[in-house]
């Protein structure tokens, strides 16, 4: 295998490439996922919506409306948490709460004033992921984001599935 021995992690430090172990590439992978997240968390603090707002507005970035069942069925989500961070959100007045005649469980949508909010956080995220890709070539780019689809829909397919939700 030969391999590449002096390659350079984003954090510096030095990989064996080709070489590395299973083990060694897991923790590897990992770490930078940590890293991930904690840019992520960091690029958060500019946005105006929590992380729980944004995904359920994402989530209604659809213009559909939604029971709360089906919000916790589609975000993967106990229906106890969701409850709960839907009634914050509707307090906030970004998302309405309404029972039709003859229905039993309230549907949900999105207010304009939540259409607002997710679209000025979501430019916020947007640029910083662009700014990200612009810093590559266009040819890494392009690779990167084909081989982190094909990566996430393995991981997606390895992942035990809980039968509780």
């Amino acid at each position: 295998m030969g391999g590449r021995t002096d390659d350079r992690s984003a954090d510096g430090g030095r990989i064996a490439g080709e070489s590395m172990a299973r083990h060694d590439r897991g923790r590897h992978l990992a770490g930078l996922f940590w890293k991930l997240d904690r840019h992520r968390r960091e690029h958060e603090q500019a946005m105006s919506l929590g992380t729980a707002d944004l995904r359920i507005l994402w989530l209604f970035s659809d213009n559909a409306s939604r029971t709360l069942k089906d919000v916790a069925h589609e975000l993967g989500l106990e229906q106890s948490t969701v409850n709960r961070q839907m009634n914050a959100v509707v307090a906030e007045g970004l998302l309405d709460r309404k029972r039709e005649a003859g229905d039993t469980a309230y549907r949900f949508a999105r207010t304009a004033a939540g259409r607002d909010a997710f679209e000025a956080d979501l430019a916020i995220s947007l640029n910083g992921y662009e700014a990200a890709l612009g810093a590559m070539s266009e040819e890494d780019a392009e690779t990167f984001l084909r081989l982190m689809d094909l990566y996430l829909g393995a991981y997606g397919a390895a992942v035990p599935r809980g039968d509780s939700r």
